[in-house]
């Protein structure tokens, strides 16, 4: 094949696949706005950069930073404690009650899991003896 022939092959092909990349991803469009970006004129913008407050506004400004995290506090208190007088409960809310044996809704079935139809009570096994039945011998283990 002759270098004329290969080339009439080549180029609608790799300028089919130029346009495609250009437009269909959006590389065009990127290099117009970084191009137009370029052009405009640059604008610098003067930061003002505040100055230190003296150690007797910082000591101002901390004592009302204090005072109202001590209303905020005070507001939150008052709040809860009249939700508890209209709700009737005087202290703590779930004093009394015992857990649940299994959760859920009532329509949703029998509850399954590992530990389906547990006590929650329960303490468990206890394992506290299990690092004393392998003596030194843990570490050769690891």
């Amino acid at each position: 094949m002759k270098r004329s022939e290969l080339k009439t092959v080549l180029k609608p092909l790799v300028k089919q696949c130029v346009k495609e990349v250009l437009l269909e991803e959006g590389i065009l469009s990127k290099v117009v706005a970084e191009v137009a970006r370029g052009l405009s004129p640059v604008l610098t913008e003067a930061k003002h950069i505040p100055e230190q407050p003296n150690l007797e506004q910082q000591k101002r400004l901390e004592e009302q930073r204090h005072q109202v995290e001590h209303e905020k506090y005070q507001r939150l208190k008052e709040q809860k404690r009249k939700v508890l007088n209209a709700t009737g409960f005087g202290g703590e809310i779930f004093e009394g009650v015992e857990p649940l044996q299994s959760g859920g809704s009532p329509g949703d079935g029998p509850a399954a899991g590992a530990l389906a139809g547990t006590d929650p009570g329960d303490a468990g096994v206890d394992i506290s003896g299990i690092m004393a039945l392998g003596g030194d011998k843990w570490k050769s283990l690891i």
